[in-house]
């Protein structure tokens, strides 16, 4: 299997996180695929309990909203 990778650094918050991301010069799925495979992966693993709001947390109103 031929594999190639990039890097890249991503800061959230204060903290910078240095990425690799590999990926199989011979693979078939595309990355959409990928991550919807993943996504439903996750919802199979946890019955489908997302953990979804019922109402936005909001304390104040959204400045865009204004």
């Amino acid at each position: 299997m031929k594999e190639s990778y990039t890097t890249f650094l991503r800061h959230i918050g204060s903290t910078t996180y240095k990425v690799k991301v590999y990926f199989n010069d011979e693979g078939k799925e595309t990355m959409e695929d990928k991550i919807l495979r993943m996504i439903r992966n996750e919802v199979l693993e946890t019955d489908g309990e997302c953990g979804i709001m019922a109402l936005p947390q909001m304390s104040r109103q959204s400045e865009r909203s204004a």
